[in-house]
């Protein structure tokens, strides 16, 4: 076997020094043309199929690098149109809130201020109270003080008039701070709206709901019920819509009952607001 491969490695060197000694000589030549003519066709196909699949390699590099960056303009237009959209947005809701309260204030003859609402919360606390109150961004500069009726909103219901979101508590030079109906620290003498002879004292519950206080016994009050402010407290005048009674509480052995009030608007979507001017 050995011997074998050995001649075989002997019979393959002899061929190919007897090659390189006839293309030296020039003996090949003759043979070299003809087999150049005979294989030309066959390499320039192979040529013309190389040549042919780099083009379509680059052509379809060039169209994915093309449609990458058509993608990542599509994209950026997206994202600009929709910072636009969202802004379009917040104007279209805020036009929306003025007109309510221009529509309500134009036809009282109160004096009013707008404000924006501009942080969420209580400057003095922090927690689950912190939540039920706003600051704005008008302040004692604008003739604002503490005790002034906060709106938001026009007519509701059936009747004309405006809706109380909270009343004016803690006044700086450019900035108040506005504690909401649910706040307990917020208190408006309030009646049922239609009746009024039965008032009491609306006060915030748990940052949950409003609570009407020291109503007689002898009054009658039903769930559905419109309550209103009473009118009974300087800067706060009378028919501002509190909210809507949810529940009534008797105790036959107690000289008062209760009522809780849900209000009639979302405090927690609060953007502008209208302070009452005495």
């Amino acid at each position: 076997m050995l011997k074998l491969n050995a001649k075989k490695y002997l019979v393959l060197t002899a061929v190919m020094m007897l090659l390189i000694f006839l293309h030296y000589s020039k003996l090949s030549v003759p043979l070299e043309n003809i087999l150049n003519r005979s294989l030309k066709p066959i390499l320039n196909g192979f040529y013309s199929l190389g040549a042919s699949l780099s083009r379509t390699y680059r052509d379809q590099t060039a169209a994915k690098q093309d449609l990458a960056a058509q993608l990542k303009q599509v994209q950026e237009k997206i994202i600009q149109l929709t910072a636009e959209n969202t802004k379009l947005k917040f104007l279209q809701d805020e036009n929306a809130e003025l007109r309510k309260h221009l529509n309500f204030l134009s036809q009282s003859n109160n004096r009013y201020l707008l404000a924006k609402v501009i942080y969420r919360g209580d400057l003095t606390l922090s927690g689950a109270e912190d939540r039920q109150a706003v600051t704005i961004d008008k302040g004692a500069k604008d003739g604002l003080f503490d005790g002034l009726a906060v709106l938001s909103g026009a007519a509701v219901g059936t009747s004309s008039k405006g809706v109380i979101i909270g009343k004016v508590a803690g006044v700086k030079d450019q900035l108040a701070q506005v504690y909401l109906l649910t706040n307990k620290n917020s208190k408006l003498a309030a009646s049922i709206l239609g009746e009024s002879n039965t008032s009491g004292i609306a006060q915030g519950e748990l940052g949950l709901t409003v609570k009407m206080n020291f109503i007689p016994q002898t009054e009658n009050i039903e769930v559905g019920d419109i309550v209103a402010t009473s009118g009974l407290e300087q800067n706060i005048p009378k028919g501002l819509v509190i909210g809507r009674v949810s529940e009534v509480k008797r105790e036959n052995n107690e000289v008062w009952q209760s009522a809780a009030v849900e209000p009639m608007v979302n405090l927690e979507a609060l953007s502008i607001v209208a302070i009452l001017l005495p």
